[in-house]
C-alpha cells in the first residue's frame, strides 16, 4: 500500500528538507548580523550626526567623519541641538543613497525623554540614506540639566533607537563633569565604533 503513496511521501520529505535548510539559512544569516564589513571602507561614506559631542566621536574614529568642523544644519550636527531638530535637519538634507552608514549621537539636550520622536527621525534617516545601516552613540548625564538621570534611564532610551534597527555602540558617554572635551571615554567608543565598522 505504501507504494500508491510513494510519490507523496517522497515529495512530503523533500519539502521537509528544502524548509529546514532555508530556515538555518535565514537564521545564519540574522546570528553574522548579515553586514558586510567591506561596505565600510570608505569612511567619508561614514557619518557621524548629532550635538556638540559629535566632533570628539569623530576625533577618535578612523572609520568616520563628520561632514564639517563648523556645526550647522546642512551638516546635520550641532551643540545644544535635540533629537527634533535632527530629524527635521535630516528631513531637508539631500536624498544620500551612497552613505554607507550614519553613526547617532543625540538625546543629551532633550533629557533622554521618551517623547522624543524617535520613529520620526528614523522614518527621516531611512527616506535620506535609503542603503545605510544606522549606529547610535549613548551620550552624557550627570550635568547641566541631567544632572539626575541615571543610566536605566538613558538605556531605556536607546532601547528605542535599537528596536528601529540601530546598532547601539557600547559604552555609553556616560557619566561626566562636562562632555566638551577630548575625554578617554570618547577613545574606547571610538575604538567600539572602528570595530563595528570593521
Amino acid at each position: 500500500m505504501w507504494k500508491k503513496y510513494k510519490w507523496w511521501i517522497v515529495g512530503g520529505i523533500a519539502l521537509l528538507v528544502i524548509g529546514t535548510t532555508t530556515t538555518l539559512i535565514i537564521l545564519n544569516k540574522r546570528r553574522k548580523g548579515n553586514r558586510n564589513p567591506e561596505k565600510y571602507q570608505d569612511k567619508n561614506k561614514n557619518i557621524i550626526v548629532g550635538d556638540s559631542q559629535t566632533p570628539f566621536i569623530a576625533k577618535n574614529t578612523t572609520k568616520a567623519i563628520i561632514l564639517s568642523s563648523e556645526g550647522s544644519e546642512e551638516v546635520l550636527w550641532k551643540g545644544g541641538k535635540n533629537l527634533s531638530w535632527l530629524r527635521d535637519a535630516v528631513k531637508k538634507y539631500k536624498e544620500s543613497p551612497d552613505i554607507n552608514a550614519v553613526i547617532i549621537n543625540i538625546g543629551t539636550n532633550g533629557g533622554f525623554s521618551k517623547k522624543d520622536d524617535v520613529n520620526g527621525l528614523f522614518e527621516a534617516l531611512k527616506k535620506t540614506f535609503p542603503n545605510a545601516d544606522f549606529f547610535a552613540v549613548k551620550g552624557s548625564w550627570g550635568w547641566g540639566g541631567n544632572k539626575d538621570k541615571t543610566e536605566q534611564m538613558v538605556n531605556e532610551y536607546y532601547n528605542l533607537f535599537a528596536e528601529k534597527g540601530a546598532k547601539i555602540i557600547e559604552p555609553a558617554i556616560g557619566k561626566v563633569q562636562d562632555p566638551h572635551g577630548n575625554l578617554p571615554i570618547y577613545s574606547e567608543i571610538g575604538k567600539s565604533i572602528d570595530k563595528a565598522l570593521s
